[in-house]
């Protein structure tokens, strides 16, 4: 939809309703880095795929590779 279209129809003037846009991607432009997900690294063994963030342990990982693969 074209926005100054969707600004009549809402009853507010264009330039009001590209003002709002900017603010809202200029916040999430400063909210997306801090929000965005940990990387992730995917293992696959056999037919399991197992994602783990980086905060899980040496050890932890271990334990999971041990698991899956004694099943």
């Amino acid at each position: 939809m074209n926005v100054s279209a969707l600004a009549r129809r809402l009853g507010i003037s264009p330039p009001q309703l590209f003002g709002w846009r900017k603010a809202f991607l200029k916040k999430q432009d400063a909210v997306t880095p801090a929000c965005a997900p940990a990387p992730m690294v995917e293992i696959v063994v056999g037919e399991v795929t197992i994602r783990v963030g980086p905060d899980l342990s040496e050890a932890a990982l271990r334990r999971i590779l041990r698991a899956v693969r004694s099943a």
